[in-house]
């Protein structure tokens, strides 16, 4: 059985890297050709388009592996149907559950690397991406920074200050700009409570305006929208401000903390924290549907049937999962919920395909 077990998982390993292969380097085709305007300008921008690239390897090995390892187990099985072997390994007693225990185990290794890549290199990559995807091949200028978890930035004599930026729906809360004299003292303060980005410019609600004039006096005036306060595309702000997907479950924890405590709604982004954890599980649960998909196949059935029907499978989980987070989102789903729906539906249907299996 040892023998057996060496055998299935060698296989299944030697074509999922075959898979994971082919899958990142298609992803990384597409970035490449799609920025071939910017690389082709200089040496420079090549250098930084090629490194760009390669920062985004780590996010799509993570987001590949569970669809090249489902379909690596459904090339194994179909072949060992097609070789007579299944067939063998039934009349020696092995069951399907005994079939399936390297895959387990093997699954529960990938669980722990997805979750290592996604807690620690990932966000790592995707800031360094990000960066000089903005700053170096955009030219964006990097002359924002964070402090205390808030956005700061200068414009000639402006100080501005954003207290919260919603990177997925482009919103500004707590606005305030500084405006300052020929001697760096304050002339001028303004208070923002919301801004939204429409049209091509910002659009702020709940201004408060406080004037300090020379003799002491402090003039304040309160509007209910303004435009152009600041003209800084939402696009300068995500170089500073990471999204939830880009930050590890510590990092997004402390965020989500950070804005509960400022009296913000944290639901949405309680979605994106569970799935941190929900991810890394669908490993596990691509063992149950690649069998319960896998020994469904005759004994004529093409390999390449195989892949295709893994792919659909994993493109059907995807599906689900996408809608089930879009309903937490919008706040249809609880968060815990919606995250770890899909995981729920699938291997519960993996389960029963497996149990209805006619061996």
């Amino acid at each position: 059985m040892r023998k057996l077990n060496r055998y299935i998982l060698s296989s299944a390993v030697k074509y999922l890297l075959v898979c994971q292969l082919a899958g990142i380097s298609l992803f990384l085709l597409i970035e490449f050709f799609q920025h071939t305007d910017r690389f082709t300008a200089s040496v420079h921008a090549f250098i930084m388009v090629v490194t760009y690239v390669l920062l985004l390897v780590p996010g799509y090995f993570n987001l590949i592996l569970p669809l090249a390892f489902l379909i690596s187990m459904l090339i194994v099985l179909i072949l060992m149907i097609r070789g007579n072997e299944m067939i063998v390994a039934r009349t020696s007693g092995i069951s399907t559950f005994s079939l399936m225990k390297p895959f387990v185990g093997f699954s529960v290794v990938l669980v722990l690397v997805s979750f290592v890549l996604a807690e620690w290199v990932i966000p790592l990559s995707a800031n360094a991406s990000n960066y000089i995807y903005q700053v170096k091949i955009k030219g964006e200028e990097s002359h924002i920074f964070i402090k205390n978890d808030r956005i700061w930035f200068k414009r000639d004599r402006q100080i501005c200050n954003i207290d919260y930026y919603d990177t997925k729906k482009d919103i500004i809360k707590g606005l305030t700009v500084l405006e300052l004299g020929p001697d760096f003292s304050v002339k001028k303060r303004t208070d923002a409570a919301e801004g939204k980005w429409q049209d091509g410019s910002w659009r702020f609600t709940g201004i408060s305006v406080r004037t300090f004039e020379p003799n002491g006096n402090i003039v304040r005036k309160s509007y209910p929208v303004m435009s152009s306060l600041i003209s800084e595309p939402p696009s300068v702000f995500k170089v500073a401000e990471r999204n939830p997907e880009e930050m590890s479950y510590r990092e997004l924890r402390r965020y989500i903390t950070r804005l509960k405590n400022d009296g913000h709604d944290v639901r949405r982004y309680l979605v994106d924290l569970y799935n941190k954890v929900a991810f890394p599980f669908i490993n596990l649960i691509m063992v149950f549907a690649a069998f319960s998909v896998g020994l469904r196949y005759a004994k004529t059935k093409h390999v390449s049937k195989g892949i295709f029907g893994g792919i659909l499978v994993g493109a059907t989980y995807w599906l689900v999962h996408s809608i089930s987070l879009s309903l937490g989102y919008s706040e249809i789903f609880p968060p815990l919920f919606a995250a770890w729906f899909s995981n729920l539906l699938f291997i519960a249907s993996g389960v029963i395909g497996i149990v209805t299996l006619r061996t």
